[in-house]
């Protein structure tokens, strides 16, 4: 999990309309990604394969709400992303999510809402003394 949704699971109160997905950019990820987002009502991810996803940065499936996946993200590489997986439980479900380092590192793009999005992730990780 990254994007928005992570801020959230940090425990920031911010908004989204979608859920962003980092995978690694395999066929067998894409695949299995592909599977498990056919069983949501949205009903568009068994209509596409996994070059769909792996030949482009950022997938969006589905309305709003949408997951995008991403093959890409930001400056952070997956290697580094996988290496650095902070796991947080919603209803029992073990949710993978970027580090809150990580986050931060990503989030330095320099829009609008990146920048309101760094101010409380640099608070939380003060809060958090981390």
């Amino acid at each position: 999990m990254i994007g928005a949704t992570a801020i959230q699971l940090w425990g920031s109160s911010r908004a989204t309309r979608e859920v962003d997905l980092r995978i690694d950019a395999t066929h067998d990820n894409a695949e299995r990604v592909l599977l498990a987002l056919s069983g949501l009502p949205f009903g568009v991810a068994h209509r596409l394969v996994p070059d769909d996803i792996l030949s482009r940065g950022v997938t969006m499936i589905g309305d709003t709400p949408n997951v995008d996946v991403l093959t890409r993200a930001w400056n952070v590489s997956w290697a580094e992303a996988n290496h650095e997986i902070a796991v947080f439980e919603v209803e029992d479900v073990p949710i993978p999510t970027i580090s809150l380092a990580l986050l931060i590192a990503s989030w330095r793009a320099g829009r609008a809402q990146d920048i309101a999005d760094l101010a409380v992730l640099d608070a939380i990780q003060a809060i958090r003394g981390i």
